[in-house]
């Protein structure tokens, strides 16, 4: 008999650890893994750390230190740190790597797979807008804000107005007034937890993912893939198999594989990750994920997604 293996992960986030406004959302979605947490600001003197504050509008960082308080540091130092960190991880034995932080644009070159945060939240956010979504996103920093211009999301709503204060939960109010007029909401840090998506939510009337939620199910799917099978990994969240299940059904039943097109589209996977997924075309996922559509009477992935959130589960 076959024993099953618990995968072996590293999550690396760009603070300093323990980082319990992350790991709880993350591991809810990884389920049975065995993990050890790194921050890129380990070790790093206070003094360095007041050193790197930004200057000016300076594209910098917001993240949190080991004993709960914030700091906004220049993104080249932080960058500097986490590459380094990953450099140090990777070869460590461990079945895959997660990024758990945004922001970051450098590519790090892994041995060992690897989930990009920023880039894993940016195939998502493409795949939700690809349907002519308004997608409104919460991120910390003015200056992160030419970022998402060089991205071509489709139609954006965004505010910076989330950390004026020096932490996630300041003028948040402010924030979701900005982008109220969105079909779906993403809270574009780590740093956002579940309560604050769901004080989100209440107050705008919208659906709200958080980047650990998008992360988490990414990592996920990833170790499936590389395991090479189905692992059993429990979810306390939304999954994209949750979602599906949460949707009025459909006037034409869904075949199988649009079902499993689906599954990984309401997790915001890019049709090509599904297609290397499901062992097909990305070109045939398009044709399933369009049939499933228009089963559906629904345009897009948010669209869906708004439909599963206000529905009871079945």
């Amino acid at each position: 008999m076959e024993t099953k293996r618990t995968p072996r992960i590293a999550i690396i986030t760009m603070g300093q650890t323990p980082r319990p406004d992350v790991l709880p959302e993350l591991l809810a979605l990884l389920g049975d893994v065995r993990y050890d947490e790194f921050g890129a600001l380990d070790g790093v003197p206070d003094a360095i750390i007041v050193e790197k504050a930004p200057r000016a509008d300076e594209l910098s960082f917001l993240t949190r230190l080991r004993d709960g308080t914030h700091v906004i540091l220049e993104a080249g130092f932080v960058t500097r740190q986490t590459e380094a960190l990953v450099e140090t991880v990777d070869g460590q034995g461990y079945d895959l790597l997660i990024l758990a932080m945004t922001g970051l644009m450098a590519r790090p070159q892994t041995r060992t797979p690897l989930v990009h945060g920023q880039y894993t939240l940016d195939a998502w956010i493409s795949a939700l807008a690809a349907g002519n979504s308004r997608i409104g996103i919460i991120y910390p920093l003015t200056s992160q804000r030419s970022a998402f211009s060089e991205n071509d999301y489709g139609t954006l709503l965004q505010s910076s107005h989330a950390t004026i204060g020096g932490h996630h939960g300041t003028h948040l109010a402010d924030a979701i007034d900005r982008v109220s007029g969105a079909d779906l909401i993403v809270m574009n840090s780590v740093g956002y937890t579940a309560a604050m998506a769901q004080q989100v939510a209440r107050t705008s009337g919208k659906p709200v993912v958080t980047a650990c939620r998008i992360i988490g199910s990414t990592a996920r799917l990833r170790l499936a893939e590389i395991a090479g099978r189905p692992l059993d990994l429990s979810a306390k969240t939304y999954t994209g198999i949750e979602l599906l299940k949460r949707l009025p059904p459909a006037g034409e039943p869904l075949t199988r594989r649009e079902s499993e097109v689906l599954v990984h589209a309401l997790e915001g996977a890019a049709n090509k990750f599904i297609g290397r997924t499901l062992g097909i075309s990305h070109r045939t996922v398009e044709i399933h994920r369009s049939r499933a559509m228009l089963k559906l009477g629904a345009t897009s992935a948010a669209e869906l997604i708004w439909r599963a959130l206000t529905q009871s589960e079945r």
